[in-house]
């Protein structure tokens, strides 16, 4: 006869079946210890062992599990409680036998003994990665730590592309740039595209920031110190401070600014390039670098290009933008525009020709083109401007002139990828937004699926930060492998297929605490972000 052992926190009943199927793994326990849903706790017998998540937890009185009627709430409270043992439902989520472990595939004996994992027990049996960027802490759905965890991404899962969703004052952002700057410690380079101000605050953390500071020709009339009044402002985050800066030209252009930086954060060192386009380039790149082009303006804008200069067109943006709406000159005469003439030389729609001058002057209006002031500012050397830890910083932009910079400089960004290059793009939904109009879709699924599918073969890691899921792109669900959902309302979990039992926990979470899957992951686990760094907002 088999004596029962009673573990530290039970064992397991024989009330209930051990269920073991396709479909689910369950075990009932009769409970000797506290212990809240979501805790993991370890069965044991015969040196296998399985590891359970409390997924239930049940205490009732005997009256009423003896269905015995109440005839008054007077009774109900003369009546002593006689309380049944408190029986927990674990959903197991794996099995070991010796140091093998896997998913759940034999059933748990009754009356095996029930405990609480040891120290490093959980990650061990979970075959949790020892290798990659440190998340945080292993947590309970209630933000408690699990003493000894530790969460790690492998880079590899981290190539294969990071969504992160959650929203205002759920620690996103703190998530985010954790992962940067433990990635920028560690020698690979990373690419922040800021639409805020938050990733400067990495340079109090002893790292040298690149800021590539997008230069319109407004700011640039005050003169280069005016550029760096203004990324140190974005660093000190409101307070005052002190700096020093020592500035760099080439012939008549600014090209950067060497700048330190005293604030009661701390010291930080930056370098700020001033970034603007030149009509030479964003002409010949307009295709690639604005989304309102339509395929067949696309197919024939070259041609368009060519035919405007040959008829005598200015080689800056501005002077072909007048000359292509300017009048041809044969008063009375059909095309009256040379935008129209020019097409219907080509045998183009007239409306394929306005929508190359929308775009034209969608380009101009961004105030980023052909940039002049006391000196002249062009696109700085990715090769330098990109090289350890880079912000493009976009937060002072309208959306225009962010999806311009960002669209330019993701395509730099791939052409100088190489292992690891990681890219965080906060507020991605700005840049890579919901569409019902065919070409803006087709030309943001070729820039992500550059971005990302031929990226990733160079070694180009996405990580996307949003609040707002409903208004990103499909695309980006359906690439990033690896999910990291911090407090959200339902809807969003709902549209992210986060489980139902794990909403309410989701929706009410601490700040900091996430729910993550992903393929590096056997099943889907919390973790508490440890703040480590300098964080400012």
């Amino acid at each position: 006869m088999r004596v029962a052992v009673v573990g530290e926190c039970g064992f397991v009943s024989r009330q209930f079946p051990t269920v073991v199927s396709l479909e689910e793994a369950k075990v009932s326990v009769l409970l000797s210890c506290d212990v809240g849903v979501g805790a993991f706790l370890v069965a044991e017998d015969k040196g296998r062992r399985w590891l359970g998540r409390v997924a239930e937890v049940k205490m009732a009185d005997l009256y009423a599990v003896a269905n015995t009627p109440v005839l008054s709430p007077e009774q109900e409270l003369a009546v002593g409680l006689r309380l049944g043992p408190k029986i927990a439902v674990l959903e197991l989520v794996a099995e070991c036998g010796g140091s093998a472990c896997g998913a759940p595939a034999t059933p748990v004996p009754v009356h095996a003994p029930v405990r609480r994992p040891k120290p490093g027990e959980v990650g061990e049996m979970l075959g949790l990665p020892r290798d990659g960027v440190e998340l945080g802490a292993l947590a309970l759905p209630t933000g408690e730590e699990v003493p000894g965890e530790v969460v790690r991404l492998p880079l590899d899962a981290l190539r294969h592309h990071l969504l992160v969703v959650g929203t205002t004052g759920s620690g996103k952002t703190v998530f985010v740039k954790e992962l940067a700057l433990q990635l920028a410690q560690a020698g690979h380079r990373v690419v922040a595209l800021d639409a805020v101000g938050h990733f400067y605050h990495l340079a109090y953390n002893g790292l040298t920031v690149n800021v590539i500071l997008p230069t319109t020709a407004r700011l640039m009339r005050r003169g280069p110190r005016a550029v760096v009044r203004r990324a140190v402002a974005k660093a000190a985050w409101g307070r005052r401070a002190r700096y020093k800066a020592r500035l760099y030209k080439r012939g008549d252009v600014f090209t950067r600014a060497e700048v330190e930086v005293e604030s009661p954060a701390g010291r930080a060192r930056m370098r700020v390039y001033p970034w603007a386009l030149e009509s030479r380039d964003i002409l010949r790149h307009l295709p690639r670098a604005v989304s309102i082009l339509s395929q067949q303006a696309k197919m024939f804008y070259k041609r368009v290009l060519q035919e405007a200069w040959r008829k005598g067109a200015p080689r800056d943006a501005a002077g072909l933008f007048q000359f292509l709406t300017s009048p041809t000159g044969e008063a009375g005469r059909r095309p009256a525009i040379m935008y129209e003439a020019i097409g219907a030389s080509l045998g183009l729609h007239v409306s394929t020709m306005e929508n190359i001058v929308r775009a034209l002057l969608s380009v101009i209006e961004t105030g980023l083109v052909d940039v002049r002031g006391e000196a002249r500012v062009v696109e700085p050397d990715y090769r330098e401007a990109l090289s350890g830890y880079a912000v493009v910083d976009i937060s002072a932009l309208g959306v225009g002139q962010q999806r311009l910079v960002v669209y330019r400089v993701l395509d730099a960004v791939y052409q100088l990828a190489r292992p690891i290059t990681a890219v965080l793009v906060d507020e991605a939904h700005l840049f890579f937004p919901q569409t019902r109009s065919e070409d803006e879709q087709a030309f943001l699924e070729a820039l992500l699926t550059k971005l990302t599918r031929l990226g990733r073969a160079r070694g180009v890691a996405v990580v996307f930060a949003t609040h707002t899921p409903d208004d990103l792109n499909d695309v980006v669900l359906q690439l990033a492998n690896t999910k990291a959902v911090l407090r959200s309302d339902t809807k969003v979990l709902e549209k992210l297929s986060v489980p139902p039992s794990e909403r309410r926990f989701i929706a009410l979470a601490e700040r900091g605490v996430a729910y993550l899957w992903s393929y590096a992951y056997r099943v889907p686990v919390y973790v508490k972000v440890k703040k480590r760094a300098a964080h400012f907002g």
